[in-house]
């Protein structure tokens, strides 16, 4: 079969679904959260969404709790799994030339929160269970999409989801790039608080969520001196863009970075830690400097001393969320980690240093690394149906930074859908997704799953 001539009949239907799912603003909304939303209501509105998506279709449905839902596609007791999630980080209060919660077109893109992260991959991976369903030969296991409402936060919808449900026997999630990605980096996730004198630093905020590079700093400082002159001039040094206002009688500045995943924090420019270089030189306070010591021109761990380089490349450090008031401090750091560190080896060395500059309070998270064997029959099956419907020979199985729910479930890997060479724009302002792209991940998807299923 032409699975790229297969793919392009479901089209409109595709892109017809996608928009009523990015219209659904899904970010974590605790405050909104009960039993059965676990995660906030507009989570749970789009997981209901896609559930009337597979029963409109015909298919077998489930809700487990408010976590997660899944679609049956076809017949058999041993099942292939599909893993992708419905809820989406926040989006910045500017920065965006489109709508952010809707799918817009414009010429031959899509823009909107989730159509690259994760909304369209997910549905290019039904649509391509479709594909395989309508065709006639003896397959050795049903299709279960599987879709949880908080990987942006945590994926403890997924591992709700595997305490009350079986694993697929193998599977893929469509959260990541193509071609086939046999490794993930660990991930500490470290928070930490402390007690600071001020010293003329009233207030310092930035960023939402830890995985995401904050675009956006803000502080208040009691200075005698007028700080506009050397602001200014800081700003066009460095090619930044911000303000400087009177604030009830202190000052105010702000400064706009770049936003990027927190896996590749040197895609991005941290508006935290460029606002606190700025601040070094004008406020004596530990909690900015340290910000500036440790996190200034390094996003590796060098400064911490936890840099290390492994077979999937360098450790990664986003200092993701900053809050100072009133004397009280905290940080939290998303660290993407190469499998050859330890937690042994990684945390006390961070615990150390942060003990040593008033910090009281340390907690972390830790997630061990993903490693398959890039010569298994799932990853050359993946790869192979990259390569048929691209014709790319040129790239291979990788690793990645990046954390997806491959992490949840035993003989699974991430696959798709950002191809070799784009950037989507995965948590950033103005996401987007080449349409083109979205109708070949579904051929690469349908290939695959092709190649999998036949007896």
């Amino acid at each position: 079969m032409d699975f790229k001539k297969e793919a392009l009949q479901y089209k409109d239907a595709l892109l017809k679904d996608l928009k009523t799912l990015c219209q659904i603003p899904s970010t974590m909304d605790m405050s909104s959260a009960k039993d059965g939303q676990p995660f906030g209501e507009m989570p749970r509105v789009a997981l209901d969404q896609m559930i009337a998506i597979g029963q409109r279709d015909g298919f077998v449905t489930d809700n487990c709790d408010g976590y997660a839902g899944s679609i049956d596609i076809g017949e058999g007791d041993d099942v292939f799994g599909i893993l992708g999630h419905l809820d989406v980080v926040p989006v910045n209060k500017t920065g965006w030339h489109y709508p952010p919660f809707d799918c817009t077109q414009d010429g031959d893109m899509l823009y909107g929160r989730g159509v690259a992260d994760d909304k369209g991959p997910l549905l290019a991976a039904y649509y391509a269970a479709k594909i395989i369903n309508k065709m006639d030969f003896e397959k050795k296991m049903k299709i279960r999409v599987i879709f949880g409402t908080n990987e942006e936060n945590g994926s403890e919808c997924v591992a709700y989801y595997f305490k009350h449900r079986p694993y697929p026997a193998l599977g893929f999630t469509p959260d990541a790039d193509f071609p086939v990605v046999y490794g993930e980096k660990g991930i500490a996730r470290i928070n930490v608080k402390g007690h600071f004198a001020p010293n003329g630093l009233m207030s310092f905020m930035s960023g939402d969520v830890v995985n995401i590079v904050p675009g956006h700093a803000q502080a208040v400082v009691d200075s005698h001196d007028d700080l506009t002159e050397s602001y200014q001039a800081y700003l066009e040094k460095h090619q930044l863009t911000g303000e400087i206002e009177d604030y009830h009688g202190k000052t105010k500045l702000t400064l706009k970075g770049v936003s990027a995943h927190g896996s590749t924090p040197e895609l991005g420019q941290n508006a935290a830690v460029m606002l606190a270089h700025y601040l070094v030189d004008h406020v004596e306070n530990d909690f900015v400097n340290f910000i500036d010591k440790y996190f200034y021109e390094d996003v590796n761990g060098k400064k911490l001393g936890v840099f290390k380089e492994g077979h999937m490349g360098l450790v990664t450090c986003n200092l993701g969320i900053i809050s100072y008031s009133e004397g009280k401090g905290s940080l939290s750091i998303d660290f993407r980690l190469p499998h050859e560190m330890s937690e042994e080896e990684f945390i006390p060395t961070l615990a150390t240093t942060f003990t040593m500059h008033h910090f009281t309070s340390f907690d972390y998270d830790w997630t061990n690394a993903l490693f398959v064997n890039p010569e298994s029959d799932l990853i050359k099956n993946l790869h192979q149906a990259y390569v048929d419907v691209t014709g790319d020979h040129e790239h291979g199985p990788q690793c990645m930074g990046g954390g997806t729910y491959a992490k949840e479930m035993p003989n699974c890997v991430a696959f798709g859908a950002e191809f070799p060479g784009r950037n989507n724009g995965m948590h950033q302002n103005d996401e987007h997704i080449l349409i083109d792209d979205l109708m070949d991940a579904v051929a690469i998807y349908a290939a695959a799953l092709y190649n999998i299923l036949k007896k």
